[in-house]
């Protein structure tokens, strides 16, 4: 476990290197950093940053996966630390949106209509589903198909 001199470190380090990269990218925005003991936080606030979040959000998925390979490789960090990006609250919003899909979906469950696929998404949006789908009695899901058009299939259990 880190000391909290190093957690500091780690949070100095993820908010500039953060900014240098929104710099190169020519974006002006704020930058938050926390740290846990599991967990890198990077918070990106700021005016017309939708660039950053992307499709689907697949641009702030790319900036989250350079922002971890760099910040842990720079910090020689072991065990590796995940690093999650979020820009204005987008993921949390995320959340919600796919949590009313999830449950709109779910209601279309029958004995006619065994299973729902929903439309593709990045895999931490298909973990959230997945973790969703989980606190359901009697359902299941899985992931199917092949980057970047993967989705997930909620299906009755049996």
């Amino acid at each position: 476990m880190a000391s909290k001199s190093e957690f500091v470190k780690i949070k100095k380090e993820t908010k500039v290197f953060t900014e240098k990269l929104l710099r190169l990218l020519g974006v002006t925005a704020k930058i938050e950093a926390e740290v846990d003991t599991e967990l890198i936080k990077a918070m990106i606030s700021g005016e017309d940053l939708g660039l950053l979040i992307g499709y689907r959000g697949e641009n702030l998925e790319s900036l989250q996966l350079i922002l971890g390979i760099a910040i842990n490789k720079k910090l020689s960090l072991e065990p590796r630390m995940p690093v999650i990006v979020d820009v204005d609250g987008w993921r949390q919003q995320r959340e919600e949106s796919l949590r009313s899909l999830v449950e709109k979906e779910i209601k279309n469950i029958s004995s006619k209509n065994p299973s729902v696929e929903l439309p593709p998404m990045p895999p931490s949006q298909r973990r959230t589903v997945h973790l969703l789908v989980k606190d359901q009695d009697g359902l299941t899901s899985e992931s199917s198909g092949e980057e970047p058009n993967r989705y997930v299939v909620i299906k009755k259990v049996g």
